[in-house]
């Protein structure tokens, strides 16, 4: 394996270790400047919640200067990770917006809507069985229902473009040229699940310019009762969104999948509540990646797609 193809797997490696470090140094400043104006704006999310106006924004302002500590490094890792991307893409060899899963095509739209349509069915088809089945029960929802739509709308769809950018587009690409399709599918999937386990304790200083190196002593501090369930949930609908981005050549039906499935399982959180009833299948809460059922749908989509790959690739083709 020359220098010049490990490149790609190199400018990866750039993101995973510089981004974290950065932030690090730069969360306890961060915090600290949102401490200072935290008291005053938190007084006016709750004058504006009594109110019952700009409710949109009032939750927005919350969830920023309500934060833990490390949720502000998360935040800020994100930040530097989108920050690295130009300088590990010009390291890494590849070239042009192919590269990163977003080639100019004129299906565009139609790739994000069948993706879309396969999220909204598969993962509304695993509710509404649970619904029948007793596991939820459907709760009436009181003020403010039209921003924490609106939220969720917005929140999906970025974090479907923004993740699906970094894993199935940059990521993918540059360790399939690195280590071929296979592996790239497969370790793509296994970076993608290990990320979001990624919750570290919060450390026992803040106002230290070391605090932030304090959350690398015990990174996965909280994995929980349902951690297989949930990373066999993200493992396996990572080989879904990598697979179908491999075969269109494109991220645009992973996006519309991935904001989708998110979509859908958010609004049940907004209106369904769970009854406790066959937990070991669908995990104690509303997250269905809490339980089985979470693998067993994503692999069935999968065999759904793999069935059907050959339309899948012919649309890649036709870029």
């Amino acid at each position: 394996m020359n220098s010049n193809r490990l490149k790609p797997l190199f400018s990866v490696l750039l993101i995973f270790i510089a981004a974290p470090l950065l932030a690090a140094l730069t969360a306890p400043w961060v915090y600290m400047a949102i401490q200072s104006r935290a008291a005053e704006v938190l007084q006016w999310v709750q004058e504006s919640e009594a109110a019952g106006t700009h409710l949109f924004w009032a939750d927005l302002a919350n969830s920023v200067f309500d934060s833990p500590f490390r949720r502000v490094n998360d935040r800020l890792v994100l930040i530097f990770v989108l920050a690295l991307l130009a300088p590990a893409y010009r390291m890494s060899g590849l070239r042009g917006r192919a590269d990163f899963g977003i080639p100019k095509r004129s299906d565009g739209f139609r790739l994000f809507g069948a993706g879309l349509l396969v999220a909204v069915a598969s993962m509304l088809l695993v509710y509404l069985i649970g619904l029948f089945a007793g596991v939820y029960r459907l709760e009436p929802m009181g003020q403010g229902v039209a921003a924490a739509l609106l939220k969720i709308v917005i929140g999906t769809l970025l974090i479907g473009v923004i993740e699906e950018i970094l894993f199935r587009g940059y990521i993918l690409t540059a360790l399939r040229k690195s280590l071929g399709a296979v592996p790239a599918v497969l370790l793509s999937s296994a970076l993608f699940a290990a990320v979001h386990f990624i919750k570290p304790a919060e450390p026992e200083f803040t106002d230290r310019w070391y605090s932030g190196f304090l959350l690398f002593a015990d990174l996965f501090a909280k994995p929980g009762d349902t951690f297989w369930p949930e990373v066999c949930t993200l493992f396996c609908m990572g080989t879904v969104l990598a697979t179908l981005s491999y075969w269109t050549r494109s991220v645009y039906i992973a996006i519309g999948l991935h904001a989708g499935w998110v979509w859908i399982m958010m609004l049940f959180r907004l209106f369904a509540e769970n009854q406790g009833r066959l937990v070991w299948l669908y995990g104690p809460g509303e997250w269905i990646s809490k339980g089985w059922v979470g693998p067993i749908m994503a692999l069935a989509v999968w065999a759904v797609v793999f069935a059907t790959r050959k339309k899948w690739i012919a649309m890649g083709n036709e870029a």
